[in-house]
């Protein structure tokens, strides 16, 4: 496991921070507010308060800051994985790391992109680099957790976790097509308990597609 960091941040590594919460915050208020073809470099700079300049020094792109709130959240998940105990198996490390991924600060945004997902390739492609992204760390985390292991085992369960985590994300959203205005809580209620459920079927072992269909005895 890799130590902590314990060191202060300094000032401009805290207003670098602060910089890029200000232009994320900005790309989502006008995309709620306005939706997604209103938002450019200028505007959403100039919400921020800072120059065009300033946005392209922190995101290639609108799309890169939208996914900021992603890209952090799986960054988050596999700091988890890194950080438990190496005597935890994996499936119970699996459990943890999906778990972790329900901190609303985070989960919140990216629940709110996922919904306009569908409808903006753009973004789709630079959020499944994301998930891709995640997987690769996972799986070098887990060749390291598990030497005796091979890679190919090592990147198949890591894309099992990742893809439970993304299978979530995707049957949340097209039940919210179904009932489209809950309350804001009751929407992250909802998320977080299909993402427990989709780590429940790779813990238990996909119960319900074990269940046999009773057949007719023929005559």
């Amino acid at each position: 496991m890799s130590s902590p960091d314990t060191s202060a941040p300094t000032r401009r590594e805290l207003n670098k921070t602060a910089t890029r919460a200000a232009i994320v915050d900005a790309a989502f208020h006008q995309l709620q507010t306005h939706g997604y073809e209103s938002l450019t470099a200028e505007s959403v700079a100039e919400a921020a308060n800072v120059s065009r300049r300033t946005f392209f020094n922190y995101f290639a792109s609108i799309e890169a800051a939208l996914n900021e709130p992603t890209k952090r959240l799986l960054e988050n998940a596999v700091a988890v994985l890194d950080e438990l105990d190496t005597d935890i198996d994996l499936l119970s490390a699996a459990v943890t790391v999906v778990k972790s991924l329900v901190d609303p600060k985070l989960l919140e945004p990216m629940a709110e992109l996922c919904l306009h997902i569908n409808t903006h390739s753009q973004m789709a492609r630079v959020q499944l680099e994301a998930w891709e992204n995640c997987t690769d760390s996972l799986t070098e985390l887990i060749i390291a957790r598990a030497p005796q292991g091979t890679e190919l085992a090592a990147s198949v369960f890591a894309h099992c976790i990742v893809g439970a985590g993304k299978a979530a994300f995707t049957t949340w959203a097209r039940e919210l097509e179904e009932n489209p205005d809950p309350a804001d809580g009751l929407r992250i209620d909802m998320l977080r308990t299909t993402l427990a459920d989709a780590i429940a079927q790779l813990r238990d072992g996909f119960p319900s597609l074990q269940q046999r269909a009773a057949h007719q005895r023929k005559a």
